[in-house]
């Protein structure tokens, strides 16, 4: 099912978010927690090109995070289906072929049934990667769902061809890399306050995103601040 005023919101705030000084991994991130606020599911991902391969960038949470690590280590999953093929690829439930991904059903068992959806983000024909849904109980996802997930997978897409300014390949690769190196600092980042604080990593990540919300900054730069400047929240 679909909140159709979430959806608004979400695209709302895309809309502003486009008028500030972001970076590609605001979008993305943005476009995670949207999405699963609107279809009202357990999480969502999304994954980058990085030459022959896909690259987890961001997550809306830590199980989410660890089912996209798996897939990038074993390239393979919905979201390689999906930016291969350049085709919408939709399960119901890994438990029904848990042949067709090895890797990711064996690491997924514990869960019980788990849903997933894999969106390819393209942009004139070149996918830049992949937009990913989980569902942490069976979920047959309707023509509405992936509807309102695709209109966010392309404009975060168009955020990420903006964002480069050029359209070159080469502009859009250099942009996509900073989001995997946002990514690596937001990791640590989530680590550091998590050890000191004695808390989980989600709560670390909330506070993270409090932050940069609070005082109109990035992820990036209060992620390199609790590292490199040793910024405590």
């Amino acid at each position: 099912m679909t909140d159709e005023v979430a959806l608004t919101r979400v695209v709302t705030d895309f809309a502003r978010l486009l008028v500030s000084d972001y970076h590609v991994s605001d979008a993305l991130h943005h476009l995670v927690e949207g999405v699963t606020e609107v279809l009202d599911i357990s999480g969502a991902g999304v994954s980058l090109a990085e030459g022959d391969r896909l690259e987890f960038a961001t997550a809306a949470n830590e199980p989410v995070s660890r089912l996209e690590r798996i897939q990038e280590d074993a390239q393979e999953g919905p979201c390689l289906d999906a930016h291969r093929s350049g085709q919408t690829v939709l399960v119901s439930d890994l438990a029904d072929d848990p042949a067709r991904w090895p890797a990711l059903s064996r690491s997924a068992s514990h869960i019980g049934s788990l849903a997933v959806a894999g969106l390819p983000m393209s942009l004139n024909g070149t996918s830049l990667g992949a937009l990913n849904l989980y569902d942490f109980k069976r979920h047959d996802w309707s023509e509405e769902e992936v509807g309102a997930a695709r209109l966010l997978a392309d404009v975060a897409t168009g955020y990420v061809a903006n964002a480069s300014r050029l359209a070159e390949v080469r502009r859009t690769t250099e942009q996509l890399q900073k989001a995997l190196d946002s990514r690596v600092l937001i990791e640590q980042a989530k680590g550091v306050l998590a050890g000191e604080r004695h808390i989980s990593v989600d709560e670390s990540f909330k506070l993270l995103r409090a932050h940069a919300r609070s005082h109109n900054l990035s992820l990036r730069s209060v992620a390199e601040a609790v590292v490199n400047l040793r910024l405590r929240l």
